[in-house]
């Protein structure tokens, strides 16, 4: 359990719950074999979208998990962390833990909109598939990189290349995520190092969230053309425009947005901190990537909230998410047991009577 929660103050009762899915960057080779053996709630969810990927794209995303091969690319990355965290999501709900809100980051918003029931199994694989095809087709467009400042912090040492870079990634007051022309941001993040702030480049094979991605705008529009969403049957919250989302309006041209504007995570996380009662947080994903930014924000806020994280790489996964779920009964939230405990049969005990002699110790 200290693997995967942070609890930071007393939650005083169920919290409302918070099903975050992160973006690129949680995947490792042999995500998912533990809970494929354990868990045919995860199995069968994993395989249904893993048929409409195949159908998309002529490959099957259980057979990249099956694999030893790492990802890569990054049409086989998304897709197949977007079944990964459907099917995950499937098991959290399968056990009663159904949240009162879901938060999407990135291409998260795509397996978080496929969870909240905004959007078809089937029309989910056909946005991550096909804008995964033309985001590859960029080619190293662009660079990003993580810096250890604030929002306002990063558009004043973005400066005068506030043309060619931007803010895209505004992750909490600590971290935020520069987007676009890889010599301009050399230019802002040398004086940064200078002055011993963190900087570490993003490994992505393009700059998401800024400039660089315009080109596909046409493409996308064509290719999604056909996407209909409707009403989540779980609240969604939008990290593109900050605020709680219908349903209808994630169409073709919102998963440009989505792709194309900053990732609004840290206003929609303290979106959730200054509602009413304790919250609790649990990042959907088999690595954590998030749950250091909503600490961030509590610690700023000083809010009555926790995280958990569903699984940690390299660790069991089974025992890992059976962790977090006590994590989650612990604070507040109870599952239901009879989904998560094996079907079995009860068994009479030994009639044995207690033996009723006292070895109480006098401490005197």
């Amino acid at each position: 359990m200290d693997r995967t929660a942070t609890i930071t103050a007393d939650l005083d009762g169920a919290p409302r719950l918070v099903f975050v899915f992160p973006g690129q960057g949680a995947q490792w080779v042999g995500m998912g074999r533990g809970l494929l053996e354990s868990s045919p709630v995860f199995a069968g969810a994993l395989e249904e979208c893993a048929a409409a990927v195949e159908a998309e794209l002529g490959w099957s995303p259980r057979r990249r998990l099956e694999s030893d091969e790492p990802l890569s690319a990054v049409a086989e990355i998304q897709p197949t962390l977007w079944a990964f965290q459907v099917a995950l999501a499937a098991v959290w709900l399968d056990w009663g833990v159904e949240p009162d809100l879901i938060i999407g980051h990135s291409m998260g918003e795509i397996a978080a909109a496929t969870a909240a029931g905004a959007l078809s199994v089937r029309d989910a694989a056909a946005v991550v598939c096909r804008r995964g095809v033309l985001l590859q087709e960029l080619g190293a467009a662009g660079a990003m990189w993580a810096v250890g400042l604030g929002e306002k912090e990063a558009e004043e040492a973005i400066g005068e290349h506030a043309d060619l870079v931007c803010a895209g990634v505004l992750n909490s007051d600590r971290f935020t995520v520069l987007s676009g022309d890889p010599e301009a941001i050399a230019r802002i993040v040398a004086p940064l190092r200078e002055r011993g702030v963190f900087c570490r480049r993003v490994a992505v094979g393009y700059a998401s969230h800024g400039p660089q991605v315009e080109p596909i705008r046409d493409g996308l529009r064509e290719a999604l053309a056909g996407v209909r969403a409707q009403a989540p049957a779980i609240p969604l919250h939008s990290t593109v425009w900050d605020r709680p989302v219908a349903g209808p309006e994630l169409d073709g041209g919102y998963w440009m947005e989505n792709v194309r504007r900053p990732v609004r995570f840290a206003p929609a996380v303290r979106s959730v901190l200054s509602g009413s009662g304790p919250a609790l947080f649990v990042e959907i994903s088999p690595h954590p990537l998030l749950v250091s930014a909503v600490g961030d924000a509590i610690e700023a806020t000083g809010a009555a909230a926790g995280t958990v994280a569903s699984l940690v790489r390299r660790q069991p996964e089974t025992e890992t998410l059976l962790a977090a779920l006590g994590a989650v009964y612990a604070a507040g939230r109870t599952p239901d047991w009879s989904r998560v405990r094996a079907a079995g049969r009860r068994v009479p005990l030994p009639a044995q009577p207690w033996q009723r002699r006292r070895f109480w110790v006098d401490p005197g």
